[in-house]
Order: C-alpha cells, then structure tokens, then sequence
C-alpha cells in the first residue's frame, strides 16, 4: 500500500479533529469578541428612532420580479410604500427628539422643499421627438435626486429619461438594514426590459453613480453572460464607480452574532445622524457596507472571468468620471479591476486631481502623483484617459490627455478655475452642479434661513453641532460639473450619429 492510499492512523485523526475544533473555535471567538466590540462602540451613538427600527411591509424584493411584473408595477409598489413612510412620520415625528427641519416632519423638512416634485422616487421623463432612451441609477444611501441634474440636462437633449430608486432607498435609514444588493440588481434588470419594451428601437443609455455604476456593470456583465447583448446599453456613463471598498466591509455584519436577538440593537448602525438631508440617509446601516461588498465581490469574480475568456470585449464602452480623492472607494482598484481589463479603446476615463495652487499636497495622507501613475503605467491601458490638472501657481486647468497605450499626452487649456478655498473632488460631489438647490457651493443662507447642505461651513466650539465638522467641509457639489455634462452630451451624440 502507497503512502498516499494509507488510511490516516486514528491518533493523527483525533489530533487533527482537535486542531480543526481549536481553529474553529477561535474563528467563532474572535466573530464573538468583533461582535461584542460592535456592541460596546455602538452604546456610545444616539438613541435610535423609528426610523432606523421600523420595518416597511411593501418594498421591492427579487422574487416579485416575475414574468408580467414591470417598472409599472414598480411605480405602483413604490407609490404605496411612500403611504407607509408618510403613516410613520405622522404616527412618529417627535418636535422634542427630532430636529425642527428633520426630513420626517410633517412637511418633509425645508431642504425638500426648495425643488419641486419628490425626488425620492423613481421617475420617468418622456422626450418627443425621442432620440434615445437613458436610465440613471443612484448611489448607496442616497435617492434619485443624486441624477436630477444629469437627468435635465439629458431630457432637454432629446432623451427619455428613467430615473430609479432602488429597493431601501429615498424612505427611511431602516431600508437598509434589511436590503440585498439582488434586490437592487433586479429592480435594475427590469427597468432595463421594460425599457427595451416600450422604446425597442431606441439607443439605450445607461448613467450610474457610485453603487448605481457598480449595478450597471453587473448588469451589463450578466447580459453578456446570458448572450443578451440585445439588452446592453450602447455606452455607460460611470460617476464615482464603486469597484473597491475598505477590507472590512464584508465583516460588517457579524454584529448581528449578538443583534439578530434583540440584543444591542445600535450595533446594527455605523452611525446613527440627524436625519435633515430630504434626498440621503445621515444615519448608515452597517448591512449596507456588507450588500455592497458582496455585490463588489460577485462583479469582481465576473470581470476576472470575462478578461480571461475574452468575454470582456462584448461589454458596453464606458465613459468614467472619478476624483483622485475619494474616501468612499478605492480609486486605485479602479486601474487593476476594471479600466485595465477593458478592450476596444473606446472607453474613457477622467481623472479630476488635486488643487495642486492650493499647496497641499504635502499635507495630504497619500501621494495623488502615485494614484494617477497607477492609470498611465498600467501594462496594458487600452481605454483614453484623461486628467484634469493644473499646474503650481495656477488656478486654471489642463485637460492631459493619453490615447489607449500611449504614453506622451496630448495637452489643451481648458477654461475650468477652481475655486480658491477647494483642494480637491469628492465621492459626493460629482453629480451635483455647484447651483444645486440643496448641496451647492454658494455660501450664504436661502429663503428659509439656511445655508446650504454643501456650503454649511460654520465656526464654533467642536461638538456643539449635531453635524460634524468632517461632514460640513466635505464638497459636496461639483465645480465643473458643466465640463462632466459636456463630455456626457458629446458621446451620446456621437454615439447616436453612428446610427
């Protein structure tokens, strides 16, 4: 009898069971001891409302999505899920435990107030003449409002517009500590069809930001997948992709070891906020960080299997837009795990650095220099990039611009300024123009008395407000917004002229 065919002797068996058992039991400890860990930062954060525990009863899940089940029915589904939210804000809202502008007092806060229509919901924005058709997507915790400026911009060029709200979103925090990003992806999926239902012959488009951008990649990665390529967007427009999250995200629900029993209920919250934004949850569902991980992960696994079978080809161009700062992903797994595995160089990528007149960088915590060379000096770069800088001294900017696989790029002036008191783009701030109603740049106070959410940078005491420092000074609308719209209008109408 071989070694290799020689049955394991019963002592080296128990051994190996014990070591197994030892193992797992420190693997269920340390699960444990994060949990507990959870529990104990979590006493620390403010009480929770109804908001963050009450469950809606009429959200969207993956198994409604069956044959004769439409975006219409979605509209439907929606328009009585917002009764429930409007029933539990009448029921809930405390004058005494809320803020005075809480988007869930009776009139949904100021901040709402200040644009016309809901924006929280799904939409849908007919052009005629119709020259194209466009579906627009969110970002994680945010709502439909985050595309309001692209989505104008794009129905007044002749496009018909949908603008989805996916399932957790635009209603209360509590959405997400229950939703599953294949709610999501099926919420997107039928969008799609019905879209090629109703406008068969029209060029489809498909806009996505953040959260919004990583779902139309796994929608388009699994049209190819299914050979529906029928059903893929003509191009992609891509805001902020999210393609790399912090390592720890996928731990983000071992809390629920010790929550899932009523215990601790706050660990389930990575912070809970005073909830006065009308269009984003101040407060995040711990869940939310783990669905995100794992629907990065599944397209992960897919763009690796598709680079590998040459599959990657079939997927739609893209146009991507992204700051070189950006503390909600990670801009450099967007060079490796995606721009690098596209093929065809007919996609583009602009990268927005840092206010380099602003002096600095050698305050930053990372070098911009080293991110962007991730971009150039990638081994194969078979897409267009663009960067937008300028120079020391100089407010201006410059467009440098690298053909796929070239090295020596082509330069222009551009007639872009940034503002004096701006070092660098944010995650937030690129689909919101600098004049948004709620998150725009201008300082001073509105009508109602408040300044806006973007602009609200005031001096005091540290702790004094319910808003942290970090969040007031964090951009949250984009300065050259209009230069994104250019870019964005320009590929569709070449992308329409090809037809």
């Amino acid at each position: 009898m071989s070694a290799a065919t020689r049955p394991i002797r019963p002592r080296r068996a128990r051994r190996l069971l014990r070591w197994l058992g030892f193992g797992l039991a420190w693997v269920l400890g340390a699960l444990f001891a994060i949990a507990a860990g959870d529990a104990l930062y979590s006493s620390t954060l403010p009480e929770l409302r109804p908001w963050h525990t009450e469950r809606l009863t009429r959200e969207f899940e993956a198994s409604q999505a069956v044959p004769g089940y439409g975006f219409d029915a979605y509209l439907e589904q929606e328009a009585r899920l917002f009764e429930e939210v409007r029933a539990l804000r009448s029921a809930h809202f405390d004058p005494v435990l809320d803020s005075a502008i809480s988007r869930f007092g009776p009139d949904g806060g100021p901040y709402a107030a200040r644009v016309e229509g809901d924006w929280n919901r799904s939409f849908r924005m007919a052009a005629s003449p119709e020259r194209g058709v466009v579906l627009l997507v969110h970002g994680l915790s945010d709502s439909p409002y985050s595309m309001r400026g692209l989505a104008q911009a794009l129905h007044r060029a002749g496009l018909t517009v949908y603008g989805l709200r996916l399932p957790g979103h635009g209603t209360l925090p509590s959405g997400l500590d229950a939703a599953d990003w294949k709610d999501w992806l099926a919420a997107v999926s039928l969008t799609v069809r019905h879209i090629r239902e109703v406008h068969p012959r029209a060029p489809l488009f498909y806009g996505g930001y953040s959260t919004g951008a990583t779902l139309g990649l796994k929608y388009a990665a699994d049209a190819v997948a299914a050979q529906r390529l029928d059903l893929l967007p003509a191009r992609m427009f891509l805001l902020s992709p999210a393609l790399g999250v912090s390592p720890f995200a996928p731990l983000a629900n071992v809390q629920r070891l010790i929550s899932r029993w009523g215990l601790a209920p706050k660990a389930r919250w990575g912070n809970v906020g005073v909830e006065i934004d009308p269009h984003k949850y101040e407060s995040f569902a711990k869940n939310a960080g783990a669905q995100i991980a794992a629907l990065i992960g599944a397209l992960n696994k897919d763009l690796a299997r598709m680079a590998e079978d040459g599959s990657i080809g079939r997927m739609p161009p893209v146009t991507g837009f992204q700051s070189v700062v950006d503390a909600t992903v990670s801009t450099p797994d967007l060079a490796g795990r995606f721009y690098g595995l596209l093929r065809g160089g007919t996609s583009t990528l602009v990268l927005y650095d840092v206010n380099r007149r602003a002096g600095l960088e050698p305050l930053l915590s990372f070098s911009p220099r080293a991110v962007i060379s991730a971009f150039e000096k990638a081994p194969r770069r078979d897409y267009r990039l663009v960067v937008l800088t300028n120079a020391d001294g100089a407010r201006t900017l410059r467009e440098l611009a690298l053909a796929p696989n070239e090295t020596v790029p082509a330069e222009r002036a551009l007639s872009l300024a940034w503002p004096a008191d701006v070092y660098s783009l944010s995650h937030v701030a690129l689909p919101f123009p600098p004049d948004d109603p709620v998150y725009g740049l201008a300082p001073g106070p509105r009508d109602d008395g408040l300044p806006s959410l973007g602009a609200m940078a005031m001096r005091g005491e540290r702790g004094a407000l319910a808003i942290g420092a970090a969040d007031q000074l964090r951009l949250r609308a984009n300065p050259f917004f209009d230069d994104l719209l250019e870019r964005v209008l320009a590929d569709v109408s070449a992308e329409l002229a090809r037809r």
